[in-house]
């Protein structure tokens, strides 16, 4: 396979971590595995199969891999079939760890499993009897919150469940608990869900969901930026619909001035603050057809955007907002209160079992990786450090954070190669963040 020049990069970078944005059908596979290929059969620096960790996406595509190595090793056998090395790498290829997230979990599981108090004869749930065993526990953990009948409850069922049916609640409760299991303390996070809804404006402007908010008013605003820029742009060329330039750059001078707010009371302001005037009509339009259609059509994607972030963001000035947050805090510290109480005892029925599920894969493979109170890679991470030459992740952009902090653990400061498209990512349901 001829390769091109960025694919090259790919293969031959050495020493550093190494991100590659690499679109569906790109032969990012291929590149993959030439770049183990290179490293397996380096005259320099030789280096033997089992010393990689490939993670991958599924059991399948992992089959693949493993047979794909496999067959390039055999090639290259061809061509040196003297090579002791090479002959190594083909007994070692069974136990090479070519393997999913869960299944690299489940190693370190099974080889530290006394690190962590855990039987060794465990077991990994059935889906179904796992749906089965969260839909009595929360039925169960909800029928003695009906029997204390506590005011903090009552105001959560009030607030949450619809008519005569708790449904809602419990689809809430669930669809939180997988949120906190795809952070690395859950926990932690839960308890950092209450901190908006108790604090002033000058605290809430403090909270990392502040900074994130703030960051992505900044993205939207320059879009708008753009996009009215492209809209004069177009209106100044000789075809474009010239009666509409005084309009959309005086709009465009409004939208450029929000490019300074750095505050919510600044992009409350100033967005609220934008007019749209209406546009000149034009008879007879002896221009590109095309070119009015689509400054129209750009206009109109700002004004609608402006109207959707006002309903969501900006539909009370900040200090109500603020007041509205606070009437909230009681039942938004029930919800995590009854989130934490289902984990225990959903946590406490699986261990009477004796059974785990992929959430406990994860987040027992990081408990015996990481140090929870330090945050610090523990003794066996520092073995695995030393055990893996390079941790290749691919599919990267359905990682989550749990899985992030397991395979950053185990990986040295300048051994990681990652591959994925964030266009590519369909798995935020099931919690992957591809803003990694």
């Amino acid at each position: 396979m001829k390769f091109t020049d960025e694919q090259q990069q790919v293969i031959d970078s050495r020493g550093e971590n190494l991100l590659v944005s690499a679109a569906a059908g790109s032969g990012k596979t291929a590149v993959l595995v030439e770049r183990i290929i290179r490293k397996v059969t380096s005259r320099e620096h030789p280096l033997d199969i089992d010393r990689l960790l490939i993670v991958t996406f599924t059991n399948a595509a992992a089959a693949q891999m493993r047979e794909r190595i496999a067959a390039a090793i055999e090639r290259e056998l061809l061509q040196d079939s003297s090579s002791v090395h090479l002959k190594r790498q083909q007994t070692l290829i069974n136990s090479a760890k070519i393997t999913t997230i869960h299944s690299f979990c489940l190693f370190v599981i099974r080889n530290y499993f006394h690190r962590i108090d855990l039987e060794p004869d465990f077991r990994i749930g059935e889906e179904g009897e796992l749906k089965l065993l969260r839909q009595d526990v929360l039925r169960a953990l909800l029928e003695e919150a009906y029997q204390k009948a506590e005011p903090e409850f009552l105001q959560l069922l009030e607030t949450v469940a619809t008519g005569k049916s708790d449904g809602k609640l419990k689809e809430t409760i669930l669809q939180l608990y997988e949120f906190a299991m795809s952070d690395p303390w859950p926990k932690q996070w839960l308890s950092d869900c209450v901190r908006p809804y108790a604090c002033s404006l000058q605290e809430f402007c403090q909270l990392p969901v502040y900074q994130a908010f703030l960051s992505y008013l900044k993205a939207v605003t320059g879009q708008w930026e753009r996009m009215a820029a492209l809209c004069v742009s177009i209106s100044c060329e000789p075809d474009g619909p010239n009666s509409y330039e005084e309009l959309l750059r005086t709009e465009w001078e409004q939208i450029k001035r929000l490019q300074t707010a750095d505050t919510y009371e600044q992009y409350d302001a100033a967005i609220r603050g934008l007019t749209f005037g209406r546009l000149p009509a034009i008879r007879k339009f002896a221009g590109d057809a095309d070119k009015k259609q689509q400054v129209q059509e750009l206009r109109k994607e700002i004004k609608d955007t402006r109207k959707k972030l006002i309903e969501q963001f900006f539909f009370l000035p900040p200090e109500e907002m603020i007041a509205g947050l606070a009437k909230n805090q009681t039942v938004i510290a029930a919800l995590v209160r009854v989130t934490l109480d289902f984990a225990e005892a959903f946590a406490s029925k699986k261990k009477e079992r004796n059974m785990l599920d992929f959430h406990d894969l994860e987040h027992l493979a990081l408990k015996i990786l990481v140090d929870e109170e330090t945050k610090e890679p523990t003794q066996v991470a520092a073995e695995l450090r030393e055990q893996f030459a390079e941790v290749m992740i691919d599919e990267y952009q359905d990682s989550n954070y749990v899985q992030e902090a397991i395979l950053k653990a185990v990986a040295r400061p300048d051994n990681r190669f990652m591959v994925g498209d964030v266009k590519q990512s369909i798995y935020r349901f099931r919690m992957a963040r591809p803003e990694l």
